[in-house]
């Protein structure tokens, strides 16, 4: 295990970027700031909209509406189709599976009756002095003079659903985690991202509203420079840590990570998708989703390249899956292509990609069926273990050894799982759903089952992937391929029909340098306690990464370099290099 006697951790458990810029701090303040704002402006009827994703505490809304004072206050659900409407609407995409719906298009303006918003503008036309409109998509239903945005991290929202939130639109409040969370991903989050993105373009203020102790607002103008800070160097998103039934503790050991929960299943480190980043302003912290900086720069934070061919999203995830002290995951398979656009409407698929970032004499994995194996007689034997508990995977399965900075390939439609007493670093492009298949007899924290997916992973299961073809293709054989004063490159490598995902590895005791060749670029220090990132024309400020952080670097910032830093000055370090070899 990675020594950690006499270790102080490094590891960054929120890490932001200083910028100059002045917030507005509490209810009161946001009130004065849109108070004078509302006196500049010379209108017989002046409209304040105020619109935000679902998960704000909007009774904090209410108060910042009746403290203005207004002649109107208008909430937008009361333009909103009732729940069974929407249940019509959306029903296909939202389904009755636990865990997978489908990917849903549309706008969130189909949430709303075209006669109630006429009768609510009409409304607005007849009243003289101040309104104020709130909620959800608010701006839908009104054309407003000053527009304020309300921003939340999805991980603020998910949290809240776990305490009792329901999901918009729907009277869930007691439904399990699981289809509150499987409703946000499919539907909620599509139709509130396309949302947002046009609000942003024409928004006066934004208000980072996690914290209902503290809410943070910031002008449009100071919320760009922040996002264009972001865009233009190397940035550490906020990482999130998640208990699971098969957890392990090596993030709490070493990480100094996640003490507060049972234990440490995931760590999600280098995911834009779900993390936040957070500004340390002058006078405030403001945090806000990584999407965001999507939503609003895509072309800058992920490369013109990678923008054209997938669109408003990053193709790059890395995340901990921490089994030290724990268990197995379960045996599972994540979807092809072909299944994912054909059945869930999604524009991807699922592959990925196990690094070992830290290991000991127990560490495994499981890839791949066993020579010989034919895929009618395993799905046999996967249903029959939901009936009798018993799975013999000896039989199926291949289960291989792993070392530190070992690295084994998984495509869409391989049988894997992580085996226990193992860091791994989850590399992946692109990250969709996972099919359980076996899931060693267990019960969730709730004490129900876990979900098992044989009927979905049955149609991805590819039978060709079995153990000569794993041995010869999936386990990477660690490539030199390039070396220089003070460092060598290696090709921990990507599957020929993986690409155009690329992993190296680079040792170095010296400057290393790298050109994002614009495509964003993910860094991970896998050995050594830290490292330093500079720019080569100072177009950004130096940042330090410390061992199993995760860095990245849009190709906006430019060309860089990274040396050891530090506790490691004059030492090796290893760092990752992840992109897309387009």
């Amino acid at each position: 295990m990675y020594e950690v006697e006499n270790r102080i951790p490094n590891f960054d458990l929120y890490p932001k970027k200083k910028i100059d810029i002045n917030a507005k701090v509490g209810i009161l303040d946001i009130i004065d700031e849109i108070n004078n704002k509302i006196k500049s402006i010379q209108k017989d009827c002046i409209v304040v909209c105020f619109d935000y994703y679902h998960g704000v505490n909007e009774m904090l809304f209410e108060d910042i509406a009746k403290a203005l004072q207004p002649q109107l206050i208008i909430h937008s659900d009361i333009a909103k189709y009732d729940e069974s409407m929407i249940q019509n609407k959306f029903g296909k995409f939202i389904t009755e599976d636990r865990v997978n719906g489908v990917f849903s298009v549309g706008n969130i303006e189909e949430f709303f009756d075209v006669d109630k918003i006429k009768d609510i503008q009409n409304k607005i036309q007849g009243t003289k002095g101040l309104v104020i409109v709130y909620g959800v998509a608010s701006q839908v239903v009104c054309n407003p003079d000053i527009l304020i945005s309300g921003s939340i991290s999805y991980q603020t929202i998910k949290d809240r659903y776990n305490q009792g939130l329901g999901n918009w639109g729907a009277h869930n409040e007691d439904e399990e985690y699981l289809r509150k969370e499987k409703r946000f991903n499919f539907l909620e989050s599509r139709v509130q991202d396309k949302h947002k993105r046009e609000i942003y373009k024409k928004c006066d203020y934004v208000i980072d509203c996690n914290k209902d102790d503290q809410f943070v607002m910031v002008t449009k103008n100071d919320f760009d420079k922040i996002v264009s800070q972001f865009s233009t160097s190397p940035f550490k998103p906020i990482p999130i840590f998640m208990k699971g039934v098969w957890g392990g503790h090596w993030c709490q050991k070493v990480l100094n990570a996640g003490k507060d929960l049972e234990n440490t299943a995931w760590g999600i480190t280098g995911f834009l998708d779900m993390q936040a980043v957070a500004a340390q302003l002058n006078n405030a912290v403001f945090e806000f989703p990584s999407t965001d900086l999507i939503l609003c720069n895509p072309k800058e934070v992920l490369g013109r390249k990678i923008w054209y061919l997938y669109g408003n999203r990053c193709p790059l995830h890395v995340n901990f899956l921490d089994t030290w002290g724990g268990g197995n995951l379960s045996l599972q398979v994540h979807p092809t292509l072909a299944y994912a656009q054909e059945v869930f409407n999604s524009s991807w698929g699922h592959y990925e990609s196990y690094y070992m970032l830290d290991a000991c004499d127990e560490s495994s994995v499981y890839l791949g069926t066993k020579d010989g194996v034919k895929l009618d007689d395993l799905v046999e034997a996967f249903e029959t273990a939901q009936e009798t508990g018993e799975f013999d995977d000896e039989k199926w399965i291949n289960h291989f050894p792993m070392k530190k900075h070992d690295h084994v390939f998984i495509p869409g439609g391989t049988i894997h799982s992580a085996g226990k007493n193992t860091l791994t670093l989850e590399i992946d492009m692109f990250c969709f759903t996972t099919f359980k298949l076996w899931d060693w007899g267990r019960v969730d924290f709730d004490g129900k089952p876990r979900p098992i997916n044989i009927d979905h992973g049955k149609h991805v299961i590819q039978e060709e992937f079995q153990t000569q073809m794993i041995k010869d293709q999936f386990i990477s054989k660690k490539q030199e391929v390039d070396r220089g004063y003070g460092w060598r490159k290696e090709k921990s490598g990507t599957m020929p029909f993986e690409d155009p995902m690329e992993v190296n590895r680079y040792w170095f005791s010296k400057s290393v340098h790298f050109d994002p060749n614009d495509c964003i670029v993910i860094h991970v220090l896998v050995e050594g306690e830290e490292a330093i990132i500079e720019s080569l024309d100072d177009s950004f400020e130096p940042v330090v990464i410390h061992y199993a952080e995760a860095v990245f670097v849009p190709p906006a910032a430019g060309q860089y370099t990274i040396k050891p830093y530090g506790k490691s000055k004059y030492q090796e370090c290893a760092v990752l290099e992840i992109y897309m070899d387009i």
